[in-house]
């Protein structure tokens, strides 16, 4: 029995002297040098860039600032660039490269073989028209504003970075071979109307005159192009969850909601009557009141303005004096100039991005009282800034309704518009005569009448004044009345219709033509000459 062990047991010990013999020539032997020649390819992914959104004037309006990221391979050459940096920088990078493993720095290092930095753009460094650009989500996607409406186009003009390197079977690089894709210097993407001076003065003004919610519209009387397109308040493209946490509506653009109008509406009113063959000599009285169908109409004037013409009545802004006009027009012509004008419908920029239609009463129920609250811009009446400086061009312009343009085209390099999109038709909605009357009208609110406060430094402007009632509450109890000025600048040449709106702000003599007032000074303040404005 004791030999038959000693024989089993010495086997066994053969059998596992054989087994280890056999692992050490595998381990010394081709096989291990044959797993170790064989490489394979790691690519290290540096990041992305997306299309670029830029001004008139091919400025980018994202994309504005950098940073660098340096992809490294660990090597003797790499390892010579410690030379250069910070002691702490030193210690992070020899960490990595003791690991041996490619890896990404967010910095720039001295270029040698095994070493490619790129600048990568940062998307958002502030929020100038944010409410036009809109955001991303987290998974880079366009989520709103231009960035939604050419989502497509945006992230086929981008382009992927990445390295690649040679590692061995435990993944540690290999001779510090790197390929890397090259990166190009410019970005194709979409080309805007709006100028990012004029955007940053329109969003400066609304700001510097304490408006905590309103809106700002610039647009090119001529061209129809959208310059600027300013909210309040506005948000941070970076931290849009803060937006949606707060309650005071950030994520809208106002520019593109629809407000109760209020005086504003009188210019519309005006054109009709002078479309119809009204004088503007024609007067009326205001005693400071008046009764329709049992309701009790007041101008803001209790004591009345007396006997006023047109003129007067524009530039006081008398409420007793459009309610009798609108009387003697009837409803349908003055309806009939609004939809004309483009009040009722919506206005298209871009996939995904319009302005509301708002809401125009039908000419049956625009009677009696009704007809009398719609004479001045007041009860079922609304609309927003945009449809109100489509009216001001058109006033401005010599009488042609213009489709306002916000996407002039698109651009392959960045540098240049390569494909320019056409503009939309326009039509001629009032005479030049009607036009040249509203344009003195407005001039004179400006220069004598309830827009004084709207007077620019140079150049002078036409405009008109509005506090339009909404019939709702603040905290307070105090009914909420929006302030707006309308207008065109400059006032013998015009070139921009401007139109200026203070959620809440009430009288907009008070608050929104001061508003307007820096608008145009700050366009004059960007280079535009003397003899541009007309000015001696």
């Amino acid at each position: 029995m004791m030999k038959r062990t000693a024989v089993v047991y010495g086997v066994c010990i053969m059998l596992l002297m054989s087994m280890i013999l056999r692992l050490c020539w595998v381990g010394l032997g081709g096989g291990s040098l044959q797993a170790m020649s064989g490489q394979s390819r790691y690519t290290l992914q540096v990041g992305s860039t997306r299309g670029g959104i830029y001004d008139c004037n091919m400025q980018p309006l994202v994309n504005r600032e950098y940073r660098e990221v340096s992809a490294v391979v660990p090597s003797a050459q790499t390892l010579a660039v410690l030379s250069a940096v910070g002691e702490e920088e030193k210690k992070t990078l020899r960490t990595l490269m003791e690991n041996g493993k490619p890896f990404l720095y967010q910095g720039e290092l001295q270029q040698t073989e095994g070493i490619t930095t790129y600048r990568l753009p940062i998307r958002y460094t502030d929020s100038t028209a944010c409410h036009i650009i809109g955001y991303l989500d987290g998974m880079g996607q366009g989520i709103s504003g231009i960035e939604a409406a050419f989502e497509s186009l945006l992230r086929q003009q981008g382009e992927n970075y990445s390295v690649s390197c040679s590692v061995d079977a435990v993944g540690h690089a290999i001779d510090g071979q790197m390929w890397a894709a090259p990166q190009s210097d410019s970005l194709g993407g979409v080309v805007l109307s709006i100028d990012r001076s004029f955007q940053q003065l329109a969003e400066q003004a609304l700001a510097d005159g304490d408006v905590e919610a309103g809106a700002a519209v610039v647009m090119d009387i001529w061209s129809g192009e959208i310059k600027a397109m300013a909210s309040l308040p506005i948000y941070d493209p970076n931290n849009v969850a803060l937006a949606l946490q707060k309650d005071d509506g950030g994520l809208l653009n106002r520019a593109l909601c629809a407000y109760n109008v209020g005086s504003a509406f009188k210019l519309a009113v005006a054109a009709a009557a002078l479309e119809e063959g009204v004088s503007p000599e024609t007067c009326f009285s205001c005693t400071g009141s008046i009764v329709v169908d049992g309701t009790r109409f007041h101008c803001h004037n209790l004591a009345g303005h007396g006997n006023i013409d047109m003129n007067e009545a524009m530039n006081h802004s008398c409420n007793i004096y459009f309610i009798e006009l609108a009387r003697s027009l009837g409803a349908e012509p003055i309806r009939k100039m609004a939809v004309r004008l483009g009040f009722g419908s919506a206005i298209p920029l871009a996939d995904g991005i319009a302005a509301v239609s708002g809401s125009l009463a039908s000419s049956e129920e625009l009677q009696g009282g009704e007809l009398a609250n719609f004479s001045f811009g007041q009860g079922r009446l609304t609309a927003t800034p945009l449809q109100l400086a489509v009216m001001t061009a058109a006033i401005a312009n010599g009488g042609e309704k213009l489709s306002p343009q916000l996407v002039l085209g698109t651009t392959e390099d960045g540098l240049t518009l390569a494909e320019k999109y056409p503009r939309y038709a326009s039509a001629e909605v009032m005479s030049v005569q009607t036009s040249e009357t509203l344009r003195a009208m407005m001039v004179q609110v400006v220069e004598e009448g309830s827009g004084a406060n709207a007077a620019p430094a140079v150049g002078g402007a036409g405009g008109k004044t509005a506090s339009a009632q909404t019939g709702r509450a603040d905290p307070s109890g105090k009914e909420l009345v929006h302030a707006w000025f309308v207008g065109f600048y400059p006032a013998r040449t015009p070139r921009w219709a401007v139109v200026v709106l203070c959620e809440g702000g009430g009288s907009g003599g008070d608050v929104a033509a001061p508003v307007f007032r820096q608008i145009c000074s700050s366009i004059a303040d960007l280079g535009y000459v003397a003899s541009d404005l007309n000015i001696p």
